[in-house]
């Protein structure tokens, strides 16, 4: 195999897939139709090829192009079934107040709805209509497991363990500590969030939770107007112009199908990314996106230079691990004042409500990374109890079985984003400790983010971290913020 021609040919098509991606999550088409893509690049994830890349693995490039070969070989064959679910998605509606409502915008409503007996019947509706595809997301699930097998693998989590170097046992019996050491915080301050909300202890469920997370309490801080410019403000502070990278694509249509939250989508890295955005305000939709621009950020300043592998490819927890750096600004009270003008005491109260409701996905993500451990183990069929034990036991809260393949994501992602948690919180201590608080109005910090995204992927989390000087990814700084914070 001639390898440079290879990534050339690997470029092309991630170009093409993530064009297509970026269009029906804008909103500009109604089908997602990426069979024939890969019916076109079909020479890139043939047995033949995955299998001399494994038998080449010898540094990271090639490991890394390895990972891609073997997750578009899975994608290959999964591909209609892929294809089925997305435009069963998008075609799906559910029956509410005298209308149908777009199956994607009922997460929206459900966040929205203030009376607790609707958004129970609502949920009740979303769920059943879910269940409808659990079997395709099932023939998927086991179809990508009984590949792994017959590429050589013990199973899927070795599959992805071995390729993304993720660590999992390990990473799954740090997060096993964060469940056990923060439960002693987390159970009361559910409970009196829960009592402010209205929602009865015993009867609390996740749909609750999504209304809860709404805070429409907090919508006066952030504006729906206001989201570019803080935006603007936050990176001219770090002697970023947002305006002046031509690069950087800004989405802001409104369209009917477009994606409510922000997304990136980094079509061809650093030449042409998209932050697409559909501004409905309010602390989620500023989280998002905070969030989608430091991926933004990231993917625009990668050195166009470096090989495709360290572009495209690598430890995905490293792009996670900007995204939360900037959207984590949202729990700095020096940022709240300064950028969005929050009064000390609006700030605080937000903080508070915005560092539970990290505890909450943090617990939230160590249990899946725990469910998807067994899940990945064999047939997913008959899953459902596995999975409501483990989100229950985390978050305390009633979980719909019907979830319990709708809410997993391919490869271990939620091992990325655990990971890429941790690495944050290594980058925001490095950055507070040299330029204080308020890091984002210093251009040298800015500098340094600069010089850490210039590099892509080509170092994992792991690496990263010794870059700060530490021994690697640790826990404990995210156990200690959840034990600190106030309640």
């Amino acid at each position: 195999m001639d390898l440079n021609a290879y990534q050339q040919r690997a470029e092309n098509f991630i170009t093409e897939i993530g064009r297509e991606y970026y269009i029906v999550g804008a909103g500009l088409k109604d089908r997602l139709e990426i069979a024939a893509i890969y019916e076109r690049y079909a020479d890139l994830f043939t047995q033949a090829a995955v299998r001399d890349l494994l038998d080449r693995l010898n540094g990271k490039e090639v490991h890394y192009l390895a990972e891609f070969a073997v997750g578009g070989y899975l994608d290959n064959r999964v591909k209609a079934l892929s294809e089925a679910i997305t435009n069963a998605e998008l075609a799906a509606t559910v029956p509410w107040d005298g209308q149908d409502v777009p199956y994607q915008q009922v997460p929206v409503l459900l966040r929205n709805e203030p009376e607790r007996a609707r958004r129970q019947a609502l949920g009740e509706l979303y769920y059943n209509r879910m269940a409808q595809d659990n079997p395709l997301r099932a023939e998927r699930w086991n179809t990508l497991h009984d590949e792994a097998r017959r590429l050589g693998f013990i199973d899927y989590v070795d599959l992805c363990d071995r390729l993304r170097a993720l660590n999992l046992r390990p990473l799954a019996e740090q997060m096993t500590r964060f469940l056990n050491e923060t439960e002693s915080v987390y159970e009361p301050r559910l409970a009196a969030r829960l009592a402010g909300s209205g929602v009865p202890r015993d009867q609390a469920h996740i749909n609750d939770i999504a209304r809860l997370f709404r805070a429409d309490e907090f919508d006066p801080l952030f504006p729906a107007g206001r989201m570019l410019d803080a935006l603007r403000r936050t990176l001219t502070g770090m002697g970023i112009d947002m305006d002046a990278q031509p690069n950087l694509k800004l989405d802001l249509e409104m369209r009917p199908l477009k994606s409510p939250r922000a997304f990136c989508s980094p079509v061809r890295v650093p030449h042409e990314v998209y932050l697409v955005i559909k501004p409905q305000g309010g602390q989620d939709d500023y989280n998002s996106l905070f969030h989608e621009a430091g991926h933004a950020q990231h993917y625009t300043h990668i050195d166009h230079n470096l090989p495709f592998a360290f572009r495209y490819l690598g430890d995905t927890s490293v792009t996670e691990s900007y995204a939360f750096l900037l959207e984590h600004l949202l729990h700095n009270r020096s940022w709240l004042q300064e950028i969005l003008g929050v009064s000390p005491e609006d700030a605080s109260a937000f903080v508070r409500f915005a560092l539970f409701q990290k505890l909450w996905f943090l617990r939230r993500y160590a249990a899946k990374l725990l469910y998807e451990l067994e899940l990945h183990t064999g047939p997913v069929d008959g899953r459902a109890a596995t999975y409501v034990s483990w989100l229950e036991r985390a978050g305390r809260v009633q979980v719909p079985q019907e979830r319990y393949l709708s809410d997993v994501d391919d490869a271990f992602y939620v091992a990325q984003y655990l990971r890429a948690w941790i690495l944050e919180m290594q980058w925001r201590r490095h950055l507070e400790h040299n330029y204080g608080p308020a890091w984002y109005q210093h251009r040298e910090a800015g500098e340094l983010l600069i010089s850490l995204w210039r590099i892509g992927q080509r170092d994992n989390a792991d690496e990263m971290a010794g870059h700060l000087g530490a021994p690697g990814l640790d826990v404990a700084p995210l156990i200690e913020e959840a034990l600190s914070a106030e309640p």
